[in-house]
Parts: C-alpha cells; structure tokens; sequence
C-alpha cells in the first residue's frame, strides 16, 4: 500500500503543475484579457503557430492602423490580423496577416472586432492548452487526483507499535530520571 500510495503521490504532481499552468494562462482574464490560440502561419513571426496570444475589448477609437486585431470570421473562428486601412465612417478596418502578401479581401466591421491583440505571447503554449482540455485528458487528471486523495484517506501502514510521538509524556522524563 505504501508504494501505490507514493506511486499516486509522484503522479499527482503533474497534475498539479497543469493546473498551476492554467491558471497562469488563465490570471490575465482578470484585466480583461482574452486568450486565444494561434491555429495558422499568417501572423509570422509576430505570433507563432501553437502560441497563445491574448486580446482585450477595446474602443473602435482606440485601434489605429499597425494594430493586430482579433475578429470572429464565421460562427466559431476567430482571426488576429494587422489593420492596414481605418475606415471612420463605416466604422471597418482592412487587414492583412504578417505573413500574407495581399490585405484580406473582405473589410471587417467593428462589430465583428472582438479585441485588439496583446504583444504578448505564449510560445508552444496553446498546443499544450489544446491537448491538456481533451475530455481523456481531463479525465485522467482528475481520476489521478481522486485516487490520490483517497490513498491518502487510508492507514497509513505504519508497523505494529510504531507511533507518531506521544503526547503524554511518555518516556520523555527517561533522562531526567536518571539526572537524580
């Protein structure tokens, strides 16, 4: 029993460290910050493939040409591309990926903006994200965590007459006793 308790003890650990992971990814939703996954080369090298990037809502006044913006494209998809062109009174913006040669061929409305796009990015990270929110994945995570938690619910296995320390005094006076 010992063992299996160390056994699930040393698999605990990083389950633990995912864990912290996430939540590091996670503490800048607290400013407002959006992450996101970089899925496609067309933001080279500003943002790489598997990164996680973050955005944040921002004012359409307060988004000025050279600014990597993030738009849905479609129900599901999001897209982080550069504006090239502000259009003030249709309230639309021109974009082209960093590593595309030619402006997207549909102007995006400000409506469909859903943040402007931090400098910050977290390399290899999204991949991980990714593989980490599989149902499997989450599955084994908690599954490794619950048995843990419930090894450490049983005896201990300590040997027959093997204590923690006693509180009663105990043999403690031993060596005062033979002071006298």
């Amino acid at each position: 029993m010992k063992y299996l308790k160390l056994l699930l003890n040393i698999l605990c650990w990083p389950v633990y460290i995912c864990i912290a992971i996430f939540l590091a990814i996670a503490a800048p939703m607290v400013a407002g910050y959006r992450p996101v996954v970089v899925l496609s080369g067309s933001m080279e090298p500003t943002y790489h493939v598997g990164s996680i990037i973050y955005y944040k809502q921002t004012p359409f006044e307060d988004i000025s040409v050279g600014d990597p913006i993030t738009f849905r494209a479609g129900e599901d998809a999001l897209v982080t591309h550069r504006v090239t062109q502000k259009m003030e009174i249709s309230r639309e913006f021109v974009t082209q990926g960093d590593a595309n040669n030619t402006e997207d061929p549909n102007p995006v409305s400000y409506g469909e903006v859903v943040g402007r796009a931090s400098k910050i990015s977290l390399p290899y990270m999204g991949a991980f994200v990714n593989y980490a929110k599989q149902p499997a994945v989450i599955g084994a995570m908690v599954a490794i965590l619950a048995l843990g938690f419930l090894a450490d619910q049983l005896p201990g296995g300590k040997k027959a007459g093997e204590t923690e320390g006693k509180k009663d005094g105990g043999d403690s006076g031993a060596a005062d006793r033979k002071r006298s």
